[in-house]
């Protein structure tokens, strides 16, 4: 070691001491200093003509583009690996819903395969009731006809003529009370259709109203059902309400005379008797 190397390790180990606070003379720290700085250029000096190995490593030819391309790749890869990985879950989500749609297709088909059963039992079994009811109406028009064949007592006041069966009143009304008697035995005044019938109702003897009336439109004349009258058995001047009383609106029946001719035309608020009419199987 030379010598300025030395004095330079004696004054470290010194100043240490100093700093650590030993008592020792530390007057000359400045001084000392300058030395070191001295002598390390002299040492520098010194040692010029000594190689110095440089430890530095070096880079090698293509070192610096090699990392680059490293970190690229490595950033390649990452992207990829989160691609495929978006890619499984796109795929699973997509699964997922397949098999949620399938399933609630699958149970809709069912329902609709249910409804349709249920509308099908219900369309069978109303037309089942249809034809039930309709048999039910047979049995009771039957059972209404037998009934009233077998309890003659129940029509002792309808008198049967034909299809027809009648019933005669033993008080006079008006012609609109009359009617309205009839309609509520469901029946109507009479309608006289031909010369067999018109015979036939002239056998009780008496004054009745019959259902015959121009009151829709004068000299017009109409039975109840709205049908025209197109063979009458009028009295010789008759109708003459056109003429002489155009309040004569309603018809009646005089069963004293001639049959063939004993129609009248006459106020509606007249009293009289009256026939009503209705089917035998009603």
């Amino acid at each position: 070691m030379t010598e300025e190397k030395m004095m330079m390790s004696e004054f470290i180990i010194d100043n240490t001491k100093c700093f650590k606070g030993e008592e020792r003379d530390c007057g000359d720290f400045d001084e000392w200093t300058t030395v070191i700085f001295v002598s390390a250029e002299t040492m520098k000096g010194h040692d010029s003509g000594t190689k110095t190995e440089d430890t530095t490593p070096k880079s090698r030819p293509g070192e610096s583009n090699y990392g680059s391309e490293g970190s690229m790749g490595r950033r390649s890869r990452d992207a990829a690996a989160f691609l495929g990985l978006l890619c499984l879950l796109l795929l699973a989500g997509t699964m997922v819903l397949f098999v949620y749609y399938n399933g609630v297709t699958v149970s809709l088909e069912e329902r609709l395969l249910v409804y349709r059963t249920s509308n099908n039992n219900l369309t069978a079994q109303r037309d089942e009731l249809q034809v039930q009811n309709k048999n039910l109406d047979k049995e009771k028009a039957d059972l209404k006809r037998r009934y009233n064949m077998l309890n003659p007592t129940c029509l002792e006041a309808w008198k049967k003529f034909g299809s027809s069966l009648y019933y005669i009143s033993d008080r006079t009304e008006s012609w609109d009370e009359s009617r309205q008697n009839c309609l509520k035995r469901g029946a109507d005044l009479v309608i006289i259709n031909n010369r067999a019938e018109q015979q036939f109702i002239c056998t009780f003897r008496m004054f009745f109203w019959i259902g015959l009336t121009d009151r829709e439109t004068k000299g017009t004349w109409k039975w109840v059902d709205g049908t025209l009258m197109t063979a009458g058995f009028w009295s010789p001047g008759e109708p003459n309400g056109a003429t002489i009383d155009s309040t004569e609106d309603c018809a009646e029946v005089n069963g004293n005379n001639n049959p063939e001719k004993n129609w009248n035309d006459l106020r509606c608020s007249k009293r009289r008797h009256w026939i009503c009419e209705k089917l035998a199987d009603q």
